[in-house]
């Protein structure tokens, strides 16, 4: 696949989803098949003792990794989630979530990618879970998505 090289896609199209805006998920960096996003701690979205659950983990990572691989989508395409895998590998409790994803294999019809999440506490990363995802891309329109893949 031809590379993006025009990030404000992913970055636009990420800031208009409101899930993405009600969990306060920012977009840290992003390249050419990596995105890096963050999600700040919130109790309402939390589990005791004062954590983050699997399934915050899971979806931090799936956006991250679903942008990933639409960051290494020709322009004028998407990427959505086909589906994904959390595996927890420490807790996840600190101020915030990050998501640290790269493709691992990007094609015409589905790529897939990996995410690293990391729970931080005073600017300090601890591993807490990893996300496999797999895409279905698309080319959108002006009028709406195409359905031709």
């Amino acid at each position: 696949m031809p590379e993006n090289n025009d990030f404000a896609d992913i970055t636009l199209l990420l800031s208009l989803q409101p899930f993405v805006q009600e969990f306060g998920i920012e977009i840290v960096s992003v390249d050419d098949g990596e995105v890096i996003v963050e999600m700040p701690f919130s109790k309402r979205f939390s589990t005791p003792p004062h954590s983050f659950p699997a399934s915050i983990v899971g979806m931090l990572g799936d956006v991250a990794a679903v942008s990933s691989c639409g960051s290494a989508l020709p322009k004028g395409w998407a990427a959505s989630t086909l589906d994904y895998t959390v595996k927890m590998t420490g807790r996840a409790i600190g101020e915030s979530l990050r998501a640290k994803a790269k493709v691992l294999q990007s094609g015409k019809t589905t790529s897939v990618a990996t995410a690293d999440i990391f729970s931080v506490s005073s600017g300090e990363e601890t591993h807490c879970g990893v996300v496999l995802a797999t895409t279905r891309n698309f080319e959108m329109k002006k009028n709406g998505l195409s359905s031709k893949v």
